[in-house]
């Protein structure tokens, strides 16, 4: 494909390309000068023109082909003909990379060095006002991709269904302070996918607790004992995972032996007295005081690295 553009008797093609850079504005004049300053490369699917934290800084004028822009792993946007990838560092030469670009189709691109770019922005300055509203464009997709905080604290309450008695009365307990959902407030509907309905959960919560009754018994080493169910400390381990253990917190009763795995250590666990049905509001009491003073002091979940609080 590269052949197509190399050489004086292809120079029109490469010209008529580089004329549709956004930064170019159709400019014949700003077009020989890319194609005199840059050198044409092509790259394959799957090879990287340019890779996240790199020191490297060189500007890529898309002329044919399909690329994949990807930061920290995650594919957050595409370009194609007739755009450009790495004019941050270009620009800016302190900075390292900020993210990989892996060809999707072919590509031939015009690759110009920082100085060469930056040289041809100097004979042609016009062409830094298109440049920084592309970055700007850049910056607002980017921004559609970080979601928006809750504007209040939002808590999703997993149990067993032995235990959903103890789940609504946390929730009642609660409801005037935090926004508070059980698991069969309509989370999980006919037809749909249970993982899928608590991963969206997941990332609608600032902060889940799990209510750990001794609904079975396990034997280990020859001792029985009472323990959590299965599915519970599953979805305790889901969100757990996303939250982190700072805003997950595992309710428990005060009884003999409960048998709780052992890398649930540094998780907030809040244990109540056991009891029967008629009592359920005044013991899980000290519970609601607990999860609030968390709540409050922790706040909604903003996306940042969270630190040990």
């Amino acid at each position: 494909m590269k052949e197509r553009f190399e050489g004086e008797q292809n120079r029109p093609q490469l010209v008529a390309s580089l004329r549709r850079q956004e930064f170019a504005g159709g400019k014949l004049e700003i077009a020989n000068a890319l194609a005199d300053a840059g050198e044409l490369v092509e790259f394959k699917p799957g090879e990287n023109i340019i890779v996240q934290h790199a020191a490297d800084n060189d500007i890529y004028l898309l002329v044919t082909g399909v690329v994949a822009v990807i930061v920290n792993g995650a594919q957050v946007a595409t370009r194609a003909a007739g755009q450009h990838v790495g004019e941050m560092a270009a620009i800016e030469p302190s900075l390292p990379r900020s993210a990989t670009v892996t060809v999707l189709e072919s590509a031939v691109v015009l690759k110009l060095s920082s100085a060469a770019f930056l040289s041809v922005g100097h004979s042609f300055p016009e062409l830094w006002l298109p440049i920084a509203q592309e970055l700007s464009k850049r910056l607002h997709q980017r921004n559609k991709t970080i979601y928006p905080p809750n504007k209040a604290p939002k808590l999703f309450i997993m149990s067993s269904s032995e235990a959903l008695k103890i789940a609504h009365a946390l929730r009642s307990g609660l409801e005037k302070d935090v926004f508070s959902t059980v698991w069969d407030d309509g989370v999980f509907f006919a037809g749909g996918y249970p993982l899928e309905a608590l991963e969206k959960q997941v990332g609608e919560s600032d902060f889940a607790v799990a209510i750990a009754e001794p609904d079975d018994i396990s034997e280990s080493r020859g001792q029985r004992a009472p323990t959590v169910r299965d599915n519970v400390l599953f979805e305790l381990g889901l969100f757990m995972g996303k939250l982190s253990r700072y805003r997950t917190i595992l309710v428990h009763p005060k009884v003999k032996d409960l048998k709780l795995p052992s890398d649930l250590q540094g998780l907030t666990l809040v244990p109540y007295q056991a009891g029967d049905d008629a009592t359920i509001a005044e013991r899980i009491a000290p519970v609601c005081d607990t999860i609030r003073d968390l709540v409050l002091r922790l706040g909604v979940r903003t996306f940042s690295i969270e630190k040990d609080r």
